[in-house]
């Protein structure tokens, strides 16, 4: 660290003769990689490689030890690096930087040393090109080793199997050196199922560091006898959509130490970091971070921005990021604009997170703006609903998002709420009667549990799946949940039509004499339904007759006797008085009255 980025600790973290890096063919030294990178840094600066320059670095499918040597070759040359993928090319703005190390644009100057240029992950919005400053990486990494050299010990293996392309993996290449252990790349699947580093951990003594999003620990833990690292790194997503109390259950008599990291590829990675407990677990689950490293200034913008007092554990404000592990900012002048302000000490990133100060000082993440919207009439988060879903067993992961769909010639937005059964990642969920009824009782517990959070009319679409999607980092993959398939194909007849539109519309999770309104369904969705009944019987089916008909089944016997008497010749019944019980009458109108509420994204700052 010393050689790539100046970093000094005080004491060597390894011997020479330790093992530094391994990819199964290849084991170096750490002497052995000091003079692989000093040479290769050398040479890099002879070509004129040096401070301010920007040079792409492939990244292989299969990442071996000489992908590492290069990477931290360019660091220690005093440059930069930015992965390319494999098949793809550097951006024009990129490649313009590449070519000529003065392209840097203007509104980063002055900008700090480069280390590298990154794209952010894209899980929170589209993709944003990101300088990421040497100062930064000094600032975190220094800042780990201060907070963690007693828990996470030298000459331990650090696993490498983020793509790196990933923030992440940085986290993993320069956390090995910083604590003296050995990086052992690790074969990355596709998609992930993570058995190259299960059969490493099976086969590995000694402690063992694993970096995970939330999401791919689900994914480690989804086979029983997966064994866990001594040792596991959390960051990228919230704690809530990661297995912890099964981590510490499972491995009860001996649990790993788990540090829970909150991060951004925009602050040059952790920001806040703690140590996971049992005693802690519900305040990890519930959104609590840590406290910030040494160095990193994190303030809470309320209303106004005016800063909310760190005794204040009541209000909620916008996550701002200050001080020098703040990155350079976005390559975009257009993206920058807005998140990034000031420079040097004073430079801030406004994350665009929500959260608020807990009792003991540290920082609670309730969730990003976009992830608050308005259901039911009031404010609710989405995270709170995934959080719900999993600590009530209804499902082992949950991930709940908002999607738009027809309504008519226009849109709205209902809740998409996906699930993985309990049990079913480590049972698999099977095709058999007894799997599809278990998958139905998941789905139909879920929607109700949804329906009394919400209070109120809101049309939810409801979705069972093996495996919630991962995008190529390890995060949910939100776009792949909402292009899933929305329905199995339509059964003949007026009967099967009505049972797919439903299916279409609300998913799993509702039978024939479910009451529509009891299942949260609002007004635009009866008038979805009714246009594409409309559409798919090829005659008008109002919103009136839904409403009058709020049972499944009813509507099924109505509509077949109508077609029975069109098909005679006779025309078909006028619904002169509404079907159903009085009850359903009762719960339709009350679940109507009022002007409805459909789901809409938030903007900027909550009141």
């Amino acid at each position: 660290m010393t050689l790539c980025l100046d970093l000094r600790l005080g004491l060597p973290a390894a011997p020479p003769d330790a093992t530094a890096l391994t990819d199964g063919e290849t084991s170096l030294t750490y002497a052995d990689l000091h003079h692989l990178v000093a040479h290769e840094a050398t040479a890099l600066r002879r070509d004129g490689v040096g401070p301010g320059a920007l040079v792409p670095l492939p990244s292989p499918e299969r990442r071996t030890a000489a992908t590492i040597v290069r990477l931290l070759a360019i660091l220690a040359a005093g440059a930069a690096f930015t992965p390319v993928p494999p098949g793809t090319e550097s951006g024009s703005m990129i490649g313009e930087i590449v070519a000529d190390r003065t392209a840097w644009p203007g509104h980063l100057s002055p900008l700090p040393a480069p280390a590298y240029v990154l794209s952010t992950s894209g899980s929170t919005g589209p993709a944003k090109h990101t300088v990421v400053t040497r100062e930064g990486l000094r600032g975190v990494f220094g800042g780990l080793y201060a907070r963690f050299h007693g828990h996470l010990p030298p000459r331990a293996i650090w696993t490498q199997a983020h793509p790196l392309t990933f923030g992440f993996s940085i986290c993993e290449v320069l956390g090995s050196l910083t604590f003296g252990g050995t990086l052992a790349l690790v074969e990355r699947e596709d998609p992930v199922t993570f058995a190259a580093l299960s059969r490493r951990l099976a086969g590995e003594p000694g402690p063992q560091v694993v970096c995970l999003t939330p999401s791919e620990l689900s994914v480690l833990m989804s086979t029983e006898d997966t064994p866990l690292p001594s040792h596991l790194v959390l960051s990228g997503e919230p704690a809530h959509r990661a297995p912890l109390r099964e981590v510490f259950t499972r491995a009860e008599a001996a649990p790993p130490v788990v540090v829970n990291t909150y991060a951004a590829t925009e602050t040059c990675g952790q920001i806040t970091a703690d140590l996971v407990t049992p005693a802690r677990l519900d305040a990890v689950l519930a959104g609590h971070v840590g406290h910030p490293l040494t160095g990193v200034d994190v303030v809470l913008l309320g209303h106004g921005d005016v800063p909310v007092p760190t005794g204040d554990t009541a209000t909620e404000g916008e996550i701002a990021v200050r001080g020098a592990t703040v990155s350079a900012g976005y390559l975009h002048p257009a993206a920058h604009e807005g998140k990034f302000t000031g420079a040097g000490p004073e430079r801030a990133f406004r994350t665009g997170d929500r959260g608020r100060w807990a009792p003991d000082g540290g920082l609670v993440v309730t969730g990003r703006a976009e992830r608050r919207v308005k259901l039911a009439g009031r404010w609710t988060a989405l995270d709170a609903i995934e959080r719900a879903l999993t600590e009530d067993g209804c499902a082992a992961e949950a991930v709940a998002a908002v999607e738009e769909y027809a309504v008519g010639g226009a849109t709205a937005g209902r809740l998409l709420v996906a699930v993985v059964p309990a049990g079913a990642a480590r049972a698999g969920t099977g095709s058999g009667a007894g799997a599809r009824a278990a998958r139905a009782e998941t789905a139909a517990r879920v929607r109700r549990r949804v329906v009394r959070l919400l209070d109120g009319p809101v049309t939810v679409r409801t979705v069972v799946c093996e495996a919630i999607p991962r995008t190529a980092h390890g995060k949910t993959d939100l776009a792949a949940l909402r292009r899933g398939p929305r329905a199995a194909p339509r059964e003949p007849g007026v009967a099967g039509a009505v049972r797919g539109v439903w299916t279409e519309l609300l998913g799993a999770g509702f039978s024939v004499d479910t009451n529509l309104f009891e299942s949260g369904v609002d007004s635009l969705g009866v008038v979805a339904a009714a246009a594409r009944l409309t559409e798919v019987l090829r005659r008008e089916v109002s919103p009136a007759f839904l409403l009058d008909h709020p049972r499944i089944a009813l509507q099924i016997e109505s509509l077949t006797d109508d077609a029975d008497r069109t098909a005679q010749g006779r025309p078909p019944v006028r619904q002169t008085h509404p079907g159903g019980s009085a009850a359903d009458r009762r719960r339709a109108a009350r679940r109507q009255a009022g002007t409805p509420v459909p789901p809409v994204h938030t903007e900027g700052v909550m009141q």
